[in-house]
């Protein structure tokens, strides 16, 4: 239900949200050639020759630029000494791509006045051929029209992909890099959080150094977190529960709390292990945490008093993290009310529990989770029903 606490690898998929993966099936995409947009003008520089990196990070020289068709505005051989680029990689089927291009057009028009120039080059197409994949992205967008109105390109095959996404690390788009007046790469990460990093950039304030420290730390943590998968795998392989409470511990004790792997360490310790002692006072030290997150106070007392077996639950534990949410919430978040209902029909008392969920039907809303709320309280009158005759 809309409570539940995911189990195994939760929170450590290592997947953006709001990104699309490489090998993703998307929706048809149009791929009858038409006229394509006029390049206004093309820039004519030297290409410089480069050996393309194997890795490449914050702080490195930003690849060269190797595409099959400019598509849209002025097209760059080369990235100007003294100006300001932003590669921004997207492709026409993915959602999250499509949802940056207004946010795109309006950081251009912003900084048109300061030789910064956004590409967005599309890659990772689902066409057979070149020129279906230069086909399809001009359509889009010629569609787009001036609401995308910043320089467009197609990936020559994977070229730049293979030389830019790849040795970043980068495994879903949209993803951007900032290429600074000195052609080093500034910042790696999605066009929606680059505004800062840009306008730093822009008007010189940018702490390359410490940007370089910290993407580099961001990268040994990514790396730590696959290993991490690795040591669950195997853990699971051996029904050794032992051994990944323990990877988990020396995980956040290098990198720092992160409420996910408590929830896996919970979950470890009490239908795992079956230690309801140790699984207890370790959600103490979570409640502790997360004592004025109301959020992460209901999915903890709804994955006791919901999902757990009987003998696993500790229903005043769950009834005291269930009144705490709902105190955050003055009581009138229809989720947690019906979370602490099932406390108390759980506990026995139900008509407590039917009062507590007519006051989550009182504050519900029209989705379907709502809904579920309401056919609950049915079903806890058709229950107490039944059981009065």
């Amino acid at each position: 239900m809309h409570k539940t606490i995911t189990l195994g690898l939760i929170g450590i998929a290592c997947i953006s949200i709001g990104a699309c993966k490489s090998q993703q099936t998307t929706e048809a995409t149009p791929t009858t050639p038409v006229e394509q947009p006029t390049v206004v003008e093309t820039v004519e520089v030297t290409q410089i020759q480069q050996e393309e990196p194997d890795t490449l990070s914050i702080g490195d020289a930003a690849p060269s630029i190797n595409v099959d068709k400019w598509v849209k505005g002025t097209a760059v051989n080369n990235f100007e000494e003294g100006k300001i680029y932003v590669m921004e990689f997207w492709a026409t089927w993915c959602p999250p791509c499509r949802k940056s291009i207004p946010h795109l057009t309006k950081l251009q028009e912003e900084y048109k006045d300061n030789n910064v120039n956004i590409i967005g080059c599309a890659i990772w197409q689902q066409e057979d051929t070149q020129d279906a994949r230069d086909a399809t992205v001009s359509t889009f967008v010629e569609g787009q029209g001036d609401d995308m109105d910043y320089t467009i390109a197609v990936d020559d095959g994977t070229w730049m992909s293979d030389n830019w996404m790849k040795p970043a690390g980068r495994n879903g788009i949209p993803a951007a890099f900032i290429i600074d007046g000195t052609g080093t790469v500034a910042w790696i990460g999605s066009p929606f959080s680059m505004d800062e990093a840009l306008e730093q950039i822009v008007n010189g304030t940018w702490d390359l150094a410490a940007a370089t420290e910290s993407y580099a730390k961001e990268l040994a943590q990514k790396t730590a977190m696959n290993e991490l998968k690795a040591t669950y795998r195997k853990a699971m392989e051996n029904n050794n529960w032992d051994e990944w409470i323990s990877a988990i511990d020396t995980f956040t004790a290098k990198y720092g709390d992160n409420d996910n792997l408590s929830k896996e360490k919970f979950h470890a310790l009490l239908t795992g292990k079956k230690d309801k002692e140790a699984a207890y006072a370790w959600a103490e030290t979570m409640v502790k945490a997360d004592w004025d997150n109301s959020t992460a106070l209901n999915s903890l007392a709804w994955n006791i008093v919901d999902e757990q077996p009987a003998e696993l639950r500790n229903l005043d534990f769950a009834l005291r993290v269930a009144q705490r949410g709902c105190e955050l919430t003055d009581y009138k978040d229809p989720m947690i009310l019906d979370t602490l209902a099932r406390c108390y029909w759980e506990m026995g008392d139900k008509y407590k529990a039917i009062a507590w969920q007519e006051k989550a039907v009182e504050y519900m809303g029209d989705d379907a989770m709502n809904e579920s709320i309401l056919a609950t309280l049915n079903e806890y009158k058709a229950t107490l029903a039944n059981v009065d005759e």
